[in-house]
């Protein structure tokens, strides 16, 4: 940094302000390459603008209308549409569909057989929440080919073991109803392929927690010829307490169901080998039970009868005290396919939502139902619609960017310049700065140009009266309107009566040249070429970070660097000034003390 010295002689000048209007000239030619500078980057923000226009309306509108779908438009009605929803594209020929639907596409569930928690407990953890050990089990779930190990941790909250089913990536989710204190485990697909396996998990524990604790397993079932206990069960007085005959403590919930009602029965210590069994009899769900020769038996009077949903105390007394043999066994449970007769076919799908022959259907309940297909005029009408209406607007972005007003005397704007006016007047004059950067661009021109040939080109390979936009009633206004496209629906809706696949000629024929090629395909490849024409100048994005190849992204970079240049030289040139006015200063300096000097010699 230069030392200045000046001041010192009491010259009186203002060496800054001297130094800052000697500059001022000489950053005249700085301030001409920062303006050249800033309209390029300008010009640049616009081209990326438009490039990211164009880019989407190729790869949205123009190559949707490349597509059937959008050209050949189908319609469906269902004669029961509470049993069989229906939609068709544009492969889905204009006929009628029989179909009877005999089983629905279902997946996999599980839901625990009755309330799981200890009453009252804590869910901070499983083993509050269920009264088990600190302990971690290991249990292996399955669905199909997909498995994944499941960690049972006591210290855990059921919900973190809800969350470990849920993220485990195979197609199976959980969940805990607090309300209901049930476990709920099911198959996010459907169709025979599903399942809910446990069969490869080894640890006992592990497979207790999902029998038991979670009350998942299934439950043996009691028919008409029922169970007896397996040996005598030790009781001396069918009228005395359970807690004295056979050492029950505390009480227990046996839930009794013949498929169509079910009964809950409590029992406890209190109560006697007779008042059980007639309690059991008094249920009104077909069960029956028996004391005879120190054996109980247990059994349906008609159908089958189920203890699924008992306390697992329950079970383990039935089993334990009265020698029964109920089982719990692991549930495997699969998903079913829709199974459904189409046009006098058997056929079976994984989902009730499927497509053949480009009718999606939509099974919703069991019966019959009859698919009409056929076109639909009114929405390829609303299509050609928006297709003219996502064009014009295209179009007028544009010649709007090309036909701008160039104001060739508002040049941007320096820092300096700013600070002599009012915001409002910078507003203004940034305002007119900035405006026509794409004035006549070349690349631009040609893109129009294009367009409008492209509309206004027949469709060489098409045979008839309907070869071109004009013939199926789209044409464009007054020159002066810069191509913009008008329909004339009359005459676009009796082409369609006459041929319904009108559209998809004129719009998507393919063919070795632009002639031959339908008006989307042309402007698919013409706006390509617009985009790599607008790269080649303004490059992708607005700024030149990534930008190394565009035309103005280099012509910045050379900006960029003069103005470096220039700078290091301004500096140099503003360090010299300084350094003149510091020896002018030095040199008043001494020139004063001499005065001084001879003056007191003189009055001496």
């Amino acid at each position: 940094m230069v030392m200045r010295t000046y001041g010192l002689s009491g010259s009186g000048l203002d060496v800054d302000q001297l130094v800052k209007d000697l500059m001022k000239a000489r950053r005249t030619s700085y301030d001409k390459i920062w303006q050249k500078k800033t309209q390029l980057e300008w010009k640049k923000t616009d081209y990326n603008s438009l490039y990211t226009t164009i880019r989407d309306y190729r790869n949205t509108t123009v190559f949707n209308y490349k597509l059937q779908n959008s050209l050949i438009p189908k319609k469906t009605s269902s004669t029961a549409e509470n049993t069989v929803a229906a939609s068709a594209n544009a492969e889905a020929a204009n006929v009628s569909h029989d179909i009877n639907v005999l089983q629905l596409a279902a997946g996999a569930k599980l839901t625990s057989l009755g309330s799981i928690s200890v009453p009252s407990a804590s869910k901070d953890s499983l083993g509050s929440q269920f009264g088990l050990a600190a302990d971690t089990y290991a249990i292996v779930l399955k669905n199909g080919t997909a498995s994944a190990n499941i960690q049972v941790d006591t210290s855990k909250s059921i919900y973190e073991f809800v969350s470990n089913i849920n993220n485990a990536g195979i197609g199976i989710r959980a969940n805990y109803d607090t309300t209901l204190d049930r476990f709920f485990i099911y198959t996010t697909g459907s169709g025979a392929g599903v399942d809910i396996d446990f069969s490869d998990t080894v640890d006992p524990d592990g497979l207790d927690f999902i029998n038991k604790t979670l009350k998942l397993a299934d439950v043996t079932s009691f028919s008409t010829s029922g169970q007896t206990s397996s040996m005598e069960i030790g009781v001396t007085d069918p009228e005395a307490t359970l807690s004295s005959q056979l050492g029950m403590t505390g009480s227990f919930t046996i839930k009794l169901s013949n498929g169509t009602s079910s009964k809950d029965i409590t029992i406890s210590s209190s109560d006697s080998l007779n008042s059980l069994i007639t309690m059991i009899e008094a249920a009104g769900v077909n069960a029956e039970a028996d004391y005879s020769a120190d054996l109980f038996t247990l059994k349906a009077t008609s159908g089958m009868l189920s203890l699924a949903g008992s306390d697992q105390a329950a079970i383990d007394f039935l089993n334990e005290k009265l020698k029964l043999n109920i089982s719990q066994t692991t549930p495997n449970p699969s998903g079913k396919d829709a199974q459904f007769n189409l046009d006098g076919v058997n056929l079976a799908q994984a989902s009730n939502n499927f497509t053949v022959s480009g009718v999606t259907y939509n099974l919703k309940a069991l019966g019959s139902a009859s698919i009409l297909v056929s076109s639909d005029n009114e929405q390829a009408v609303a299509n050609v619609k928006s297709f003219i209406d996502s064009y014009n607007t295209l179009l007028e972005k544009i010649n709007g960017e090309l036909e701008e007003e160039k104001y060739a005397n508002f040049l941007p704007l320096t820092s300096e310049q700013k600070k002599e006016m009012k915001d409002a007047e910078i507003t203004d004059w940034e305002k007119k700065a900035k405006s026509g950067m794409l004035h006549h661009e070349a690349v631009l021109q040609d893109v129009v140009y294009k367009l409008r040939s492209d509309v206004s080109t027949p469709v060489t390979s098409l045979t008839g009266s309907y070869n071109s936009l004009a013939a199926i009633g789209v044409t464009t206004g007054n020159y002066t309107e810069g191509g913009k496209l008008y329909l004339d629906e009359t005459k676009l809706k009796k082409a369609l009566e006459e041929d319904p696949d009108v559209l998809s000629k004129i719009f998507s024929t393919n063919g070795d040249t632009a002639n031959q090629q339908g008006v989307a395909v042309r402007f698919y490849n013409t706006l390509k070429t617009a985009q790599d024409k607008i790269t080649a100048v303004g490059g992708y994005s607005g700024t030149i970070t990534s930008d190394t190849s565009s035309s103005l992204a280099k012509q910045i970079r050379r900006y960029n660097s003069d103005l470096d240049k220039m700078n290091e030289r301004l500096q140099d040139i503003e360090d010299r000034y300084y350094k003149q006015f510091d020896a002018m200063e030095t040199a008043l300096s001494k020139l004063n003390q001499q005065s001084s000097w001879l003056m007191q010699q003189f009055s001496g």
